[in-house]
């Protein structure tokens, strides 16, 4: 197949990929954090609706500090797409998952730079085999798959992370991307702090290829290699597009700034279960990260990532020697940067010092790094099997190697469905293991579809419910689902717990609170329990029996 054919099938995976996810919007349960990015993304598409039209001195700072004034302790950038998608979408998805939309799009341009970094770095036919197992990996990652559905910040800046990176690569040899890479590092800066941390990667990426490329300085002294032009890009384009994006900063620049950076200094403790501990302050150690990702991704995906790992170390090894060609160089520089930004997203999180909760949330990033290097590995076993049977690998062995090496993933993807943040690996026994062992069966206070929808079917009139043991949470998602159809408008949410006739126990047990919740109504009815691995989620009881 010619380079141009294998370009289209890549548009065409990719089109597939954003489908497939479109496809599972309408079951994914909302999270708390929805209630706070998307009303803050169509506050400020409003603005910008009246900033393309100026429409009521939208420059303003009356009008700024109006429409930004909401959720300003992160950047505005992802919660523009959100406000954008649900005016456009709103019409046919309703207000709970318009503006997801958005982050379905981030999540695809995740799966289009893994094909772009691959034929960056690989010839036209390896590097859709590359791209294509990564995006599969990626698809088929039940983690990341209900991040991509959820209106948040994570799967957003690991789409644009991941894109800054392929861009600083790529400007190794084209003029273009040099100019790129600047605005789009902006516009990743713009969508959470974790993006600027990319220039540690590159900074190391920086001293690996040009202290060897080099010529040794005549004379005494450490000469330093010359500055990439795209680290001048970022450095001047970036924070141009940073703060132009971002009308909340154009007023008492200094003050707000420091607000932003003290907000996320100081960030509030969230609790995170742990090894049947519970961590808030002090944080949970620097291994739960690393944990919490050998339990979660599927085993297969794994274990091809750490064969690209062996198999990239005699390049990088060729690389140091500067021995190869120009294209072995390429490769090599690639996936040395792959690496970096791989250990670099999940390390930060480990031993900066900062909170660590929510098992993967906080180290998305890490991701779309992590299942290139799978599909990597998935090239070099696919390579080595040709080799051993000395004959290229036919078409249907290769369709036989793709469902073997999807397979570890899918089957996780279709076992947990909508519950993917309760998925776990065989490595600790499923979901099973990991409540034995004292890890945390769900958390970000999910409003499950499925139980909307029987509370709407089942329940008696007027009914009264709250939620143990966050209900606060809860008052805000399910407020959605009532504007959008889906919960039936009698239905109420109390806000306090004496005034329920039904309590839903969310099995959440980082709140200290649930063992005693658990108890008080062990001896009630229960009415509807869900139950994934064996393991309870959700169950509702019934407080005061009444006739329905």
């Amino acid at each position: 197949m010619s380079p141009r054919r294998l370009h289209l099938a890549a548009v065409l995976v990719v089109l597939a990929y954003c489908a497939t996810l479109l496809l599972g919007l309408k079951s994914a349960a909302l999270t708390d954090d929805d209630d706070f990015y998307i009303p803050a993304g169509i506050s400020y598409a409003k603005w910008l609706g009246d900033a393309a039209t100026l429409r009521g001195a939208p420059f303003s700072r009356t009008a700024v500090d109006a429409a930004f004034t909401i959720n300003r302790e992160h950047p505005p950038f992802a919660k523009y797409v959100f406000g954008v998608c649900h005016f456009a979408f709103q019409r046919w998805l309703g207000p709970t998952d318009a503006a997801r939309v958005g982050t379905v799009l981030f999540s695809t341009l995740a799966a289009a730079m893994l094909f772009l970094l691959a034929f960056s770095l690989l010839e036209a036919k390896r590097a859709f085999f590359v791209g294509l197992y990564s995006v599969i990996a990626l698809l088929t990652l039940p983690r990341f798959h209900f991040h991509s559905h959820a209106a948040t910040l994570d799967v957003p800046v690991a789409s644009m992370y991941l894109a800054t990176a392929v861009l600083i690569l790529r400007s190794e040899w084209s003029s273009r991307a040099v100019w790129l890479v600047g605005p789009v590092f902006g516009l990743a800066t713009a969508t959470k702090l974790n993006a600027p941390f990319i220039v540690l990667p590159f900074l190391g990426f920086v001293l690996f290829t040009r202290w060897r490329d080099r010529e040794r300085a005549r004379g005494p002294g450490l000469r330093l290699p010359p500055i990439p032009v795209a680290m001048l890009s970022m450095a001047v384009l970036g924070p141009i597009v940073f703060f132009a994006i971002w009308p909340w900063m154009w007023f008492d620049l200094a003050p707000r700034v420091a607000e932003y950076v003290k907000f996320h200094v100081n960030h509030y403790a969230i609790y995170f279960l742990y090894f049947g501990r519970i961590y808030s302050n002090p944080f949970a150690p620097w291994h739960a990260p690393f944990v919490m990702a050998a339990s979660t991704i599927p085993l297969v995906t794994s274990v091809l990532a750490i064969l690209g790992g062996v198999v990239t170390f005699p390049r990088l090894l060729a690389r140091w020697r500067r021995q190869g060609s120009l294209e072995d160089r390429r490769e090599a520089d690639g996936l040395l940067f792959v690496l970096l930004n791989l250990a670099s997203t999940i390390g930060l999180v480990a031993f900066a010092g900062t909170p660590i909760y929510g098992g993967e949330k906080l180290f998305m990033p890490f991701f779309p790094f992590f299942c290139f290097l799978a599909g990597y590995g998935a090239d070099g076993l696919v390579t080595r099997l040709s080799a051993r049977f000395n004959a290229p690998i036919s078409a249907p062995a290769l369709r036989v190697v793709f469902a073997g090496l999807a397979g570890s993933g899918l089957m996780l993807q279709l076992h947990f469905g909508a519950y993917g943040l309760s998925q776990y690996n065989g490595l600790i026994g499923g979901l099973r293991g990991a409540t034995a062992i004292g890890f945390e069966r769900q958390y970000y206070d999910l409003a499950f579809r499925d139980l909307v929808a029987w509370l709407s079917a089942e329940a008696p009139k007027n009914l009264r419910v709250h939620f143990l043991p966050n209900n606060w949470e809860y008052v805000r998602t399910y407020k959605w689902y009532r504007e959008a159809g889906e919960l039936r408008g009698d239905i109420q949410v109390t806000q306090h717990e004496t005034g329920a006739e039904w309590v839903v126990l969310t099995h959440e047990r980082r709140f200290a609170r649930y063992g005693e919740d658990l108890l008080r109504y062990r001896d009630k009815s229960v009415l509807r329990e869900k139950l994934v691995d064996g393991v309870p989620i959700w169950s509702v009881v019934e407080v005061r029996p009444r006739e329905r």
